[in-house]
């Protein structure tokens, strides 16, 4: 009973419809095809386990390692310190860089010098990292999943009239009709997100981890919402424009596991180009821009969904102004030191892991 109130005061129709528009009224107007409420929160999963199982159980084991393993990437783990319960308790609060009176403490109760505790957790953070060629069948999936969406995706939306003019997201809104090819566009966009999140759980922890879950969660009420309220169109040209930035960053890391750093270089030069004009350009002027001064004008009227969305988009772009920062960084690292490290990805590799080694490797002579 408690969770019925509850979902009615959510879903409130003041809330989340145009004034004058019931829940009802979407759905048995016989002129249009309504967006399934049960639909995104029912078929996504079915879409994230069937994901999971084929990331894990086929493409992993018979595709990506064995092509990784092909193009000469290594599959060596360090060996794992001895076990430590007091150690092991440190390294999952602080990793490889606890403080120094932390350090001071464990060697004391240990009966272990100062210099014997860093190295233990230096060699704990070396061993729980994941090989290189995990690495690349991490990349090498999301770069499968990413060229194939984003295909899809211009596959969709090439016929449609929002593509070319974004006033027609706002145009007789809301009595768009759902076609099924942009229901086959939403659904495998949300079970991904899942089966990423889910998948996020149980991944190495990065540098950028806290953050990228929120993306991922943000993404998905995102897509959730704008499917309930009928924000498909736009919805689908927020898809459209997030997932191809990867692809050239993902082969870049691939490339350089590979040993081919020269491709590297220039894959990531695509990718910083196409990160800009997509994420930090069209994005806010194309989307945000649209959605902030186009949309209540178009529909002639002010909502609370309205504010909600907005908000959510913005804070969308707060995200990426933070990854933009952080890929400059690499930028300027290349150019000052002419060093190539990634800070941002959608893997489990990060700049923190090297530079770990990077120490481990110095105070270790």
């Amino acid at each position: 009973m408690a969770l019925t109130h509850f979902s009615k005061w959510f879903w409130s129709e003041d809330v989340w419809l145009p004034p004058g528009y019931t829940w009802e009224s979407l759905t048995q107007d016989e002129q249009f095809t309504y967006p399934n409420f049960y639909d995104v929160w029912t078929y996504p999963f079915v879409i994230a386990a069937l994901f999971i199982a084929l990331r894990y159980l086929v493409l992993t084991p018979f595709v990506f390692s064995p092509i990784g393993l092909a193009l000469g990437v290594k599959d060596i783990r360090s060996r794992p310190p001895p076990p430590s319960v007091t150690m092991e308790a440190i390294f999952h609060q602080y990793r490889s860089r606890a403080p120094e009176e932390t350090v001071r403490k464990a060697a004391d109760t240990l009966g272990w010098t100062e210099r014997q505790v860093e190295r233990w957790l230096r060699q704990r953070a070396s061993s729980a990292r994941t090989t290189d060629l995990g690495k690349f069948s991490n990349m090498a999936w999301e770069t499968t999943y990413y060229t194939l969406y984003c295909v899809f995706g211009l596959v969709v939306l090439w016929d449609k009239p929002w593509l070319w003019d974004i006033r027609h997201c706002w145009y007789n809104f809301p009595k768009h009709d759902v076609d099924a090819d942009i229901w086959w566009y939403y659904m495998i966009a949300v079970g991904y997100y899942w089966c990423m999140t889910i998948t996020h759980t149980i991944q190495h922890q990065r540098k950028d981890s806290l953050q990228l879950f929120a993306h991922h969660v943000l993404t998905i009420l995102l897509i959730s919402c704008s499917w309930v309220c009928n924000f498909a169109r736009l919805g689908s040209l927020v898809l459209v424009l997030h997932e191809c930035a990867d692809i050239p960053m993902l082969l870049a890391k691939m490339f350089k596991l590979c040993g081919r750093k020269d491709i590297m270089d220039k894959l990531f030069v695509v990718f910083l180009l196409v990160w800009l004009t997509t994420r930090t350009g069209l994005f806010p002027i194309w989307i945000l821009r649209s959605t902030l001064f186009q949309a209540h004008v178009v529909i002639g009227a002010w909502y609370p969904v309205y504010y909600i969305f907005n908000g959510m988009l913005l804070l969308l772009l707060l995200i990426h102004i933070g990854w933009t920062y952080l890929i400059l960084r690499i930028v300027v690292r290349k150019v000052r030191y002419n060093e190539m490290e990634d800070v941002r990805s959608s893997t489990d590799y990060s700049l923190e892991d090297d530079e770990e080694d990077e120490e481990s490797q110095k105070k270790d002579l």
